[in-house]
């Protein structure tokens, strides 16, 4: 089979779930990838084709919002003659509203990967493109989610249920236990870890950390805004709080978590997340709300849940969390991954999935 893997954003862990997919998945079909030109990430046998989309977020929207260019892409896409297109990302963008038409007119198969089938809260953004979502989903011949608990929403939203196809999120642990050090000791620490943003309950998180005392110290590390009220509270207890408020290179995110001893994720809403495998990789529990995937992730590292929007129940579970064995699932792996995308790629070819 040749596949033509196209993804429109390739930024932060879009950029490292596509590197970890395109390696295994060119040992198993013939790859094509296409991707914006600042894309540096490995791609194993793959050939690459790269488009332009921008420097910067304002060119990038401009760039994206060109039917033209997007009908360059596509045609771009029709030169290698796939057997199929899987669309890593890039769902909701003006260029795939152009490119399901084209590939319908071509009788090409799409896979569309749907990395949030619920926007996140909060996002105007987030909510318009679900609008445009609801659209292309129904235009392709198989969707993909991370997680089963979704696949209500996703038929509420058009799709047949024959056409869901679900396949794990898949591990990027690799990427970060390869800076594993030697001889790290365990520390009375809860690490928050990722992009700060108002779902992920960075408030029930501050508030845990208070309940605490400083017992189990709470570091924050990652890029992202803090509320200033969020942000002095934190700055006005040091004894309990430890704030990296920046982007971390993988072996600094290595180090914490050696160094902590629970992983906590007190999000008020989740959809997937590759955190509970990179916890589990590095031998550290993870406590998280009972949201979203988490529902499906977190007992599969042998991961304790509490209640969302609790601060009482987070503080207790994270001392609950302290000397409890993770367990890491090898079938998350990417290679194990790959397999399955390739047996769903001929499935789709077979016009299985309809």
């Amino acid at each position: 089979m040749k596949i033509a893997l196209v993804a429109l954003s390739v930024k932060g862990a879009m950029g490292q779930y596509l590197e970890a997919l395109t390696q295994p998945l060119s040992e198993l079909v013939e790859i094509h990838l296409f991707v914006p030109q600042h894309y540096d990430g490995k791609h194993g046998k793959a050939t690459v084709h790269f488009f332009q989309t921008g420097l910067n977020k304002r060119e990038a929207f401009f760039r994206l919002m060109n039917p033209y260019l997007g009908w360059r892409l596509w045609t771009q896409i029709e030169k290698v003659k796939p057997d199929l297109v899987h669309l890593v990302n890039g769902d909701p963008y003006p260029w795939t509203l152009f490119g399901v038409h084209w590939a319908k007119f071509k009788k090409l198969p799409i896979l569309m990967t749907i990395h949030d089938p619920e926007p996140h809260p909060g996002s105007f953004i987030d909510a318009a493109m679900a609008f445009t979502r609801k659209y292309t989903m129904r235009q392709v011949s198989g969707v993909h989610i991370h997680s089963k608990c979704f696949s209500e929403t996703v038929i509420q939203q058009g799709v047949a249920s024959e056409q869901i196809v679900i396949i794990p999120h898949g591990s990027l642990a690799q990427r970060f236990t390869f800076y594993r050090q030697k001889e790290v000791a365990r520390e009375p620490i809860a690490l928050f870890f990722g992009r700060l943003e108002a779902y992920k309950g960075l408030d029930n998180l501050v508030e845990a950390g208070l309940l605490l005392k400083g017992e189990q110290r709470v570091i924050i590390a990652g890029p992202g805004q803090l509320p200033d009220s969020l942000l002095q509270t934190i700055k006005a207890n040091p004894e309990v709080f430890e704030l990296h408020n920046r982007y971390l290179q993988e072996a600094e995110v290595a180090l914490l978590f050696q160094r902590a001893s629970v992983c906590v994720l007190p999000y008020h809403q989740a959809t997937q997340s590759s955190l509970p495998l990179l916890s589990a990789a590095f031998g550290t529990p993870v406590v998280a709300t009972a949201v979203g995937g988490f529902v499906e992730d977190v007992p599969s590292v042998n991961g304790l849940l509490v209640p969302p929007a609790n601060p009482q129940a987070l503080a207790q579970g994270i001392q609950e969390a302290v000397g409890r064995i993770s367990y890491y699932p090898k079938e998350y792996d990417f290679d194990v991954i790959a397999k399955k995308f390739v047996d769903v790629y001929g499935k789709i070819c077979s016009n299985v999935l309809k």
